[in-house]
């Protein structure tokens, strides 16, 4: 295996492999990520919601070693096959997790990352139960990685409902609950993108609608975008 780092991990197949869905707006997330990841030099991370195993591959090309979890049995070694096929695996290690109540120790990793999983959660109590416990199993000074979807406008809400099976089920915060939801940490960095990337129902209208939000986003509010990511340390 080579390993990469962000600034070498263009080739969109890979991306794909990382990201799964809606690549071009949910890669924003890999620049301010890897200079993170560079500073902090993990030693021991652990990756939640990873039913595709797309962050522990990130991670493991970075040379990372890091737990892939998923709430669920992961099903047909899915992520296995996707981290064999990168010559990743021999990084990464597999568990049954619940964010919202882990089996870890108070303060056993210096970097947890997870990307579209606690708006699975239904609640905003449930999302904060799921922040304290992933501050809980955090070093002193260790990172938590995330990028999840927002509430946006009501347009966004309406797709949702109107064009996804999901839709009814998730609880999308909203920029000032994600606020709230980080208050706990010494240190965060909330960003936010996309307006029109995720209206569109191929990949490749994804990515076209995501350069014009790319355009956009300087006179879009923070509130009307349905990406929210960063970082945060304890």
């Amino acid at each position: 295996m080579i390993i990469l780092t962000t600034h070498t991990i263009k080739n969109i197949h890979i991306k794909k492999d990382i990201f799964q869905w809606d690549i071009y707006n949910w890669s924003k997330t890999l620049p301010i990520w890897e200079e993170i990841v560079q500073k902090v030099k993990p030693q021991k991370t652990v990756a939640f919601g990873e039913r595709e195993g797309g962050l522990s591959l990130w991670l493991a090309l970075q040379g990372i070693n890091v737990i892939c979890t998923d709430y669920n049995e992961f099903p047909e070694a899915i992520p296995l096959k996707l981290h064999v096929k990168h010559k990743a695996e021999s990084f990464i290690s597999y568990e049954k997790q619940d964010v919202t109540n882990t089996s870890y120790k108070n303060g056993e990793f210096d970097l947890v990352i997870f990307k579209s999983v606690i708006g699975a959660l239904g609640n905003i109590e449930y999302q904060k139960n799921a922040l304290t416990e992933l501050y809980r199993i955090l070093k002193p000074g260790g990172v938590l990685l995330f990028a999840e979807n927002a509430r946006a406008t009501k347009m966004h809400q309406f797709a949702r409902r109107k064009f996804t099976n999901w839709g009814e089920r998730w609880y999308y915060p909203s920029h000032l609950e994600f606020k709230t939801l980080l208050q706990d940490f010494s240190k965060y960095e909330l960003k936010s993108f996309g307006f029109f990337g995720t209206f569109g129902r191929t990949e490749k209208q994804r990515s076209f609608l995501g350069k014009i939000d790319t355009l956009i986003h300087p006179i879009i509010p923070n509130s009307w975008k349905y990406i929210k990511y960063g970082y945060a340390i304890k």
